[in-house]
C-alpha cells in the first residue's frame, strides 16, 4: 500500500467512527454518538415506552391474564404435611385467633408473673431432677403435651383459687412438663390446676383454662398414674373397669404455661398443645388410645 493510499484509508475510517470530544465534567475523552446511533436510541426508547405503559393512549396488555389467575387459584398450594399435629386436637385446644387486648399495667404484671414461672420451671431442668425431688409421671408422654411430672404429696395445696394467681401458687404448679421420658429429657413448661369454676388466673384475659372428661386412671408401679385409655377418650365405666381403673368424670380447670426458652409455643404461652413437643421422629403421630396401657409414650415411632 502506497503512502497516499494509507492516508486515504485512515481518513475514511475516521469518517465512519464517532467523533471524539472532551467531557466537560470529567475532562476525559469520549466519542459522540453518530446520527444513526442517536436515531436508533430514540427508536428503542419509544418502543420500550410503549411496552411498559408510558404511552398514554396505547393499549396495555395485562401482565397476567384472567385465565392465568383462574388457573393459579384453582391449582392452590401444595398440601402441607402437618406430621399428624391436627390429629391431636381433642376439643380443649383454645384459639383466640389473635391475642386478646391487655392494658399496659396488666401486661407489666403478666411479664413479671411469667418471669417467676420461668424461674420456677428451671428449678428442675431435667426429668431426673424432678424424680429426685419426689415427682412421678402422671400419664404417658404425648406429642404436643409432653410428660407431666407431679409431686402427689404436695399436689393437694397447689390449686389456684377464684382470684388472681398468687406468687406462691405460681411457684407451686401441679406438674412440671418434660419433653420426653428419659432422665435427660428437658423441662418444657408448667401445668396448673384450679379449684374455682372460672379462675381469674394470670393477669390479662389470655389464660384460657381447659378440662378433661371421662378419664380412666390406674396406679403405676413407681408411685405415679397411668391413663390406659388416653386423656380424652371419653372412657365408659365398663371400659375403665376392664383395665381395673378409676373413672374421673371431669377434672377441674387446668392450664399449661409454656415459659421455657426453646419451647415458646407458637399458639400462645397458655395454649393447650405445643408444636415444639414432638415424638423422636419429629412427628405427632400416636398409637390408638385404646392400646396405650402402661406405655410411657403414645408415640407411634415407638420412642419411650
Amino acid at each position: 500500500m502506497t503512502a497516499t493510499e494509507s492516508r486515504e484509508r485512515q481518513r475514511d475510517e475516521s469518517l465512519d467512527a464517532p467523533p471524539i470530544e472532551r467531557d466537560r465534567g470529567s475532562g476525559t475523552l469520549r466519542r459522540r454518538l453518530p446520527l444513526v446511533g442517536l436515531l436508533l436510541a430514540v427508536a428503542i426508547g419509544f418502543v420500550l415506552g410503549q411496552s411498559t405503559g408510558s404511552g398514554r393512549d396505547a393499549a396495555q396488555p395485562p401482565l397476567v391474564t384472567p385465565a392465568e389467575i383462574a388457573n393459579a387459584a384453582g391449582g392452590g398450594h401444595a398440601a402441607v404435611d402437618d406430621r399428624g399435629f391436627s390429629q391431636l386436637e381433642n376439643g380443649v385446644q383454645h384459639s383466640h385467633a389473635f391475642e386478646q387486648p391487655v392494658d399496659p399495667a396488666a401486661r407489666a404484671e403478666l411479664a413479671r408473673q411469667l418471669a417467676l414461672a420461668r424461674s420456677t420451671a428451671m428449678q428442675y431442668p431435667t426429668l431426673a431432677d424432678a424424680e429426685r425431688a419426689g415427682f412421678r409421671r402422671a400419664g404417658p408422654f404425648s406429642p404436643g403435651l409432653g410428660t407431666h411430672m407431679i409431686n402427689f404429696a404436695a399436689a393437694v395445696g397447689s390449686a389456684v383459687g377464684a382470684g388472681p394467681i398468687t406468687d406462691d401458687q405460681i411457684r407451686h404448679p401441679l406438674a412440671y412438663i418434660y419433653d420426653g421420658t428419659k432422665a435427660t429429657s428437658p423441662i418444657a413448661g408448667l401445668f396448673y390446676s384450679a379449684m374455682a369454676e372460672d379462675p381469674q388466673g394470670f393477669a390479662g384475659t389470655n389464660d384460657v383454662w381447659h378440662r378433661h372428661k371421662s378419664i380412666c386412671i390406674t396406679t403405676s408401679g413407681i408411685g405415679g398414674i397411668d391413663t390406659p385409655l388416653g386423656a380424652d377418650h371419653d372412657a365408659t365405666s365398663a371400659q375403665c373397669a376392664a383395665v381395673h381403673g378409676r373413672l374421673v368424670a371431669s377434672t377441674g380447670p387446668l392450664l399449661h404455661v409454656w415459659v421455657v426458652p426453646g419451647y415458646d409455643d407458637s399458639q400462645g404461652v397458655f395454649a393447650h398443645l405445643n408444636p415444639a413437643v414432638t415424638c423422636t421422629d419429629g412427628t405427632y403421630r400416636t398409637i390408638d388410645v385404646t392400646q396405650v396401657g402402661t406405655r410411657t409414650s403414645v408415640c407411634r415411632d415407638g420412642s419411650e
